[in-house]
């Protein structure tokens, strides 16, 4: 678990979900489904490949301490959905408010939770646009290694002009 720049928000691993509750954090999962782990899965309760596209929590899932978001660590930024990602970061803005702390989490803590927590300061202007993946990952998470979906995802919304 790693604490990003002088915010609440720390980054981690579905192995370190525990520590971070026990600790009283928010909790962002980024993770759609680990077979023995807090997912979006197991809070929804779907099985198979997918959680059914028909279903109210298809993009996410929330409650008062945790959001669970269905989200696919892939090479199309189509998986990735402004919904998903709006609700998350208000989740954080709003758990950062009341001066909690967010913990976001994925498997390996590569590349899905980071990209939210780097989604999280674009979209709040706490880091600049210009050079913002190297800068985030030389100055904030250097396990920063993001898939081309989030990636393209994070160009797309926030870095084209930059």
């Amino acid at each position: 678990m790693q604490k990003i720049g002088n915010w609440n928000i720390y980054v981690g691993t579905k192995d370190e979900h525990k520590i971070a509750t026990s600790e009283g954090m928010k909790i962002v999962c980024a993770l759609n489904r680990a077979k023995g782990y807090v997912t979006h899965q197991s809070v929804v309760g779907w099985s198979g490949r997918g959680c059914n596209k028909d279903s109210p929590y298809y993009l996410f899932k929330q409650t008062d301490d945790a959001i669970y978001l269905n989200m696919i660590d892939g090479d199309n930024p189509e998986y990735i959905h402004d919904n998903m990602i709006n609700s998350a970061l208000n989740f954080i803005k709003i758990a950062l408010n009341n001066n909690d702390k967010v913990f976001i989490y994925c498997s390996l803590g590569e590349s899905r939770s980071p990209s939210i927590a780097l989604m999280y300061l674009l979209e709040n202007g706490l880091i600049e646009k210009e050079n913002a993946i190297a800068k985030f990952q030389a100055d904030y998470y250097n396990k920063y290694s993001p898939k081309s979906g989030n990636l393209e995802y994070i160009q797309n919304r926030w870095l084209k002009n930059a």
